[in-house]
């Protein structure tokens, strides 16, 4: 929680997942949660967000493929490639910070219940580690990229907030855990 919402309940993320637990609507609805904001718009804002991560790693695979003999080509084709990204990506944060506005002024979503998000956020966590075998370090990755992400690429993702979020709650865990057993 404490890196998930810095123990904010009332916390939202740029890509909508919601509570002290961060949980996103469908994982909420897969785990139980009665009542979870999830409106139509809300699956046009994640796939404009697949849209635009795809796209901007078109546009970066494109300037890797820049040669003496097609740089202008491929120059063009990036640029092309990465202003469709950014507009995608305006769109995209037009919809999420629309949900934002939406789910903080109804306040009836169960992610937003301290209680009901940590109870859940726990099950969907202990549900991970069951399915990576105990492996911590899966776990939470599946946790923050989604348990497909981690089966894709066979391991921990190449996401830099995936990697970012194992390391760092890893890095708590070590702590915390060292304090409970009377270590500076």
């Amino acid at each position: 929680m404490k890196r998930e919402s810095q123990f904010k309940a009332l916390a939202i993320s740029p890509v909508g997942a919601v509570g002290l637990t961060q949980i996103m609507p469908k994982t909420g609805k897969d785990l139980g949660m009665k009542n979870i904001y999830d409106p139509s718009y809300f699956g046009k804002a994640v796939s404009l967000m697949r849209q635009e991560r795809r796209t901007k790693g078109q546009a970066e695979a494109t300037l890797l493929g820049i040669t003496e003999t097609n740089k202008l080509s491929q120059a063009q084709r990036a640029l092309e490639l990465m202003q469709k990204s950014l507009r995608l990506g305006k769109e995209r944060e037009k919809l999420f910070a629309k949900y934002k506005r939406e789910l903080l002024k109804k306040r009836t979503d169960d992610r937003l219940d301290p209680s009901l998000a940590i109870e859940y956020g726990l099950t969907y966590l202990a549900r991970q580690m069951r399915a990576q075998r105990g492996d911590m370090s899966l776990a939470l990755a599946s946790y923050n990229a989604g348990p497909g992400a981690v089966r894709k690429y066979k391991g921990i993702p190449p996401y830099e907030e995936t990697v970012y979020f194992r390391n760092k709650v890893l890095q708590y865990y070590r702590d915390y855990r060292r304090k409970a057993q009377g270590s500076p």
